[in-house]
């Protein structure tokens, strides 16, 4: 591959920094992505979970991408903003269930070894990832392989997230408003 090549990748991945999360979102053969239920179904059409959004500014918290896989079961792409200055954001692929309408997962060391991280859109070396990667690890410790499960509440053209940990239900004050966002919206994962 020609440095011309990686340098245009580059600029392409600076202005986009949710290429690889859309790109797995639509990515999912139609064959797969007729198999995702409820509350996930808008996904069959390639659209992302836009947490936090900020409408005005097309901008999220994070963002949630859901495919089926060839195994039978279903991946979560996302991308999260860990710092706004600067713009750092992580991106994993986790799998999830779907359990009593809810989507249910688990937080992995695994899925945080593979994470990659992003600064102003372009990606980190491992070394640059390593000292956020063992942060992320001790500030998880403590709910690594516990359930998550997510239930949504329609509010009008939004909905309410509201997660429980084990069954336990998370504060009130971590709920968050998620909208349904096509990768052509242009929404991106920004302060």
């Amino acid at each position: 591959m020609s440095c011309d090549v990686r340098a245009s990748k580059l600029k392409m991945a600076a202005m986009k920094p949710l290429l690889f999360v859309v790109a797995l979102a639509l990515a999912a053969p139609a064959a797969f992505a007729a198999d995702l239920p409820d509350p996930i179904a808008p996904a069959m059409r390639g659209q992302l979970q836009c947490y936090m959004p900020d409408t005005a500014r097309k901008t999220c918290a994070s963002l949630a991408g859901y495919r089926a896989n060839p195994a039978g079961g279903i991946d979560n792409a996302t991308t999260v903003l860990l710092s706004k200055s600067p713009v750092v954001t992580m991106e994993t692929i986790s799998p999830i269930e779907i359990k009593m309408g809810q989507v249910c997962g688990k937080i992995r060391r695994q899925d945080l070894d593979s994470a990659t991280f992003t600064m102003a859109g372009r990606p980190f070396e491992a070394q640059q990832a390593a000292p956020i990667r063992a942060q992320l690890q001790t500030a998880f410790q403590n709910i690594f392989d516990h359930e998550i499960c997510t239930a949504y509440t329609n509010q009008g053209a939004a909905m309410l997230a509201k997660a429980t940990i084990d069954g336990v239900p998370t504060p009130p004050a971590a709920d968050q408003q998620v909208l349904w966002v096509s990768p052509a919206d242009g929404y991106t994962v920004s302060p």
